[in-house]
């Protein structure tokens, strides 16, 4: 496990875990069983294709998993044990989200797909994207893309929306068609960025509120760019994985 980068906002880990568990979490990778979700999740652009992933495991520090749940509780007895054991130990989730609950599900991101602009806000304490494929190369796109600037969602405008038969207001949020007051904060106020390559065995930690995208798998890449991907969760997340 060797720290490449660490800043006030997120780290990247190469090696992280040891070659002889890489191994096992890629034959987990392809043996695992993926779907497309039939619902527009609101980061992926309507124009870009979704990804393929899997169901969820949930790290859930002993809670118990209502029967009905659809979701794993870790630990599940499978390879992705191995990483979130490896999160559970690192010095990120000890520093930064020490005693959450960490979420996992793997993705494949084929040619053409990626993801737009967003900051895991809300309901997460930081989230995580470990690269499981055997190899990547630096012109098949796919790189993790972040902004370095402490921007928040404050300039963003507010808007009022209806639900239950009651207008509410939905602070600092955007447009999520045509994003046009994202794009305007995004290119006004940025002034720094940093782009990750997806490097096999590499773990990228973010902590809430930065900002960041998925460039677009290239149509030159062979295979698919290999994920597993979560969130850190704290008590007063108000979607319980427990009963």
């Amino acid at each position: 496990m060797r720290v490449l980068k660490q800043t006030g906002r997120y780290t990247i880990v190469d090696d992280f875990l040891e070659p002889r568990d890489f191994e096992l979490v890629l034959e987990y990778v392809a043996r695992s069983d993926y779907a497309r979700n039939p619902r527009w999740v609101k980061p992926w652009d309507l124009s870009d294709e979704m990804p393929w992933q899997t169901g969820e495991t949930v790290h859930t520090r002993g809670k118990a998993l209502h029967p009905d749940d659809p979701r794993r509780a870790y630990p599940t007895g499978t390879a992705v044990d191995l990483v979130i054991k490896a999160i559970l130990a690192s010095d990120f989730y000890r520093e930064s989200v020490p005693g959450t609950y960490v979420t996992a599900r793997n993705y494949l991101h084929p040619q053409g797909s990626g993801l737009d602009w967003h900051d895991d806000g809300g309901r997460f304490s930081g989230a995580y994207t470990f690269y499981a494929h055997h190899r990547w190369h630096v012109s098949w796109g796919g790189e993790l893309m972040i902004v370095e600037d402490p921007l928040g969602r404050e300039p963003l405008p507010d808007r009022r929306h209806m639900t239950g038969g009651r207008v509410e207001t939905v602070e600092a949020s955007w447009n999520v068609l045509h994003k046009e007051d994202l794009s305007e904060m995004l290119m006004e106020r940025t002034t720094s960025t940093e782009f990750v390559f997806a490097k096999p065995n590499r773990i990228v930690f973010l902590k809430r509120g930065v900002w960041h995208k998925v460039a677009p798998v290239k149509g030159n890449a062979p295979f698919a760019r290999c994920a597993i991907a979560g969130f850190f969760l704290g008590d007063d997340d108000d979607v319980q994985f427990w009963r």
